[in-house]
């Protein structure tokens, strides 16, 4: 089989003559590259690489351009470290595969993307593996994954980005082998999967969920208790500062705060609108709740965090139960 090779310290009108023969396509240009190496089925490049292709700019030490049976373009590799630039994101991996007819990158190996939301903040995936839409469709990655968005960190196995007119809106994270965890400024949680609004940085998280919630926003948290929740669902407002946990029918929300422990089958940790300070707690659905010297079960009991009392609500004909328990004393 016959084979062209040239090397020259720029290839630049070389290439592009090759590539718009065998591409057809005047939009993939090699604008540099140290040598070049052509046969029927491949074009081989190498040093120094430099690809214009669309809207995106490419460099990467080795390259190489891939036919398939018909003769027409079926991908392009590029390995050794591989950047590429595009208008919202940018991604840097150990080998990045540009399919053309799907017009899918995939990259692998210590990957590296930045996406852009409509406010051009930065969302940070690193990862073994991730595949993105060039179209600016929803993006995959999975394998040693890390993401980073202003104050939420996510550490699992898989996730998805949620695209919606050419800007990410949502990123799904799932736990494979072992549970996926997310950390805000006051809260840290371990579920099997979370939704994650890009927007509003509102959390869902399902699937035995674990968090602990730091309940005033304006203190540090090495100044306070914790609330640590075990629920089935959990749900993190960032705008109202309201966080909804609830479990199915063989399970109950469990919270602990301080020497206050609690059950019920929802449970919602309320925040002053104001100051974001800690209100209450309320426990709904055949709640019970304990204190050092008391318990109360009820169909809803409330939790304050001033006072640190509790008090009971109903609205069926149920009375709520109180039990004091004396002192030793």
């Amino acid at each position: 089989m016959k084979t062209v090779f040239f090397k020259a310290i720029n290839l630049t009108i070389i290439i592009q003559v090759i590539f718009c023969t065998v591409l057809y396509a005047e939009d993939f240009q090699v604008k540099h590259a140290d040598s070049l190496e052509a046969d029927k089925e491949n074009i081989y490049i190498k040093g120094n690489i430099l690809v214009n292709y669309k809207d995106a700019t490419l460099e990467a030490p080795e390259g190489k351009v891939e036919n398939n049976t018909n003769g027409e373009v079926d991908k392009a590799i590029f390995t050794g470290r591989a950047k590429i630039n595009l208008k919202d994101r940018k991604i840097e991996a150990d080998k990045i595969t540009i399919l053309i007819k799907e017009q899918i990158i995939i990259a692998e190996g210590k990957t590296i993307s930045q996406l852009k939301d409509k406010k051009n903040e930065i969302l940070t995936i690193t990862s073994d593996y991730q595949e993105i839409k060039w179209t600016g469709e929803n993006a995959n990655a999975k394998g040693n994954l890390q993401t980073s968005y202003k104050e939420t960190k996510v550490t699992c196995d898989e996730a998805q980005v949620i695209y919606k007119n050419n800007k990410p809106i949502q990123a799904l994270f799932w736990g494979k082998g072992k549970q996926g965890f997310l950390e805000q400024s006051t809260s840290k949680t371990k579920a099997n999967k979370f939704i994650f609004d890009i927007n509003s940085q509102n959390v869902e998280a399902t699937g035995n969920v674990l968090s602990t919630v730091w309940p005033d926003k304006k203190k540090p948290i090495k100044e306070q208790e914790p609330v640590l929740l075990k629920t089935d669902y959990l749900y993190i407002d960032q705008g109202s500062g309201t966080i909804t946990a609830a479990s199915n029918y063989n399970n109950k929300v469990s919270i602990t705060y301080e020497d206050t422990n609690g059950e019920s089958t929802e449970a919602f940790l309320l925040r002053d609108k104001i100051n974001n300070k800690p209100e209450k707690i309320i426990f709904k659905g055949d709640a019970s709740v304990s204190q050092k010297d008391k318990q109360l079960s009820s169909e809803e009991v409330v939790f304050n965090f001033k006072s640190k009392k509790l008090s009971s609500n109903t609205t069926t004909n149920k009375r709520p139960k109180t039990i004091i328990f004396k002192s030793n004393d």
